[in-house]
């Protein structure tokens, strides 16, 4: 199981099954998000199995199953603009924009950003 000084073992588990499947290495880097952020941070997606919902429906496999993905609450376009520089900077090359959260994923591939 993946572990971090910032994020509890709920916000980096399976919400349809509890399983752990988040990258180490991928964490560090939104710890490293986190620590430069100096602000709290709540994960409200990470990773997902196989059989979650939002991942049963795609016909490959997404990054949140890929445990690389998180998608972190924000309450205003100033955390949201922060954040998203904050996880360019720090190599997020998956970026999605909603009304209330950052999508944040560190795919191996040219960036990526979307709008929900």
């Amino acid at each position: 199981m993946a572990s971090s000084k910032n994020f509890s073992e709920s916000e980096l588990t399976c919400s349809c099954c509890g399983q752990s499947g988040v990258q180490q290495w991928a964490l560090d880097k939104l710890q490293a998000i986190r620590d430069e952020y100096n602000k709290g941070m709540t994960i409200t997606s990470s990773y997902r199995c196989a059989n979650h919902p939002n991942e049963r429906s795609k016909v490959k496999a997404g990054t949140h199953n890929q445990g690389i993905a998180f998608d972190v609450y924000v309450s205003n376009g100033a955390q949201r603009y922060e954040l998203v520089s904050l996880a360019i900077k720090h190599g997020a090359n998956g970026i999605g924009v909603e009304k209330n959260f950052i999508h944040i994923d560190f795919r191996n591939t040219t960036r990526v950003v979307w709008v929900y």
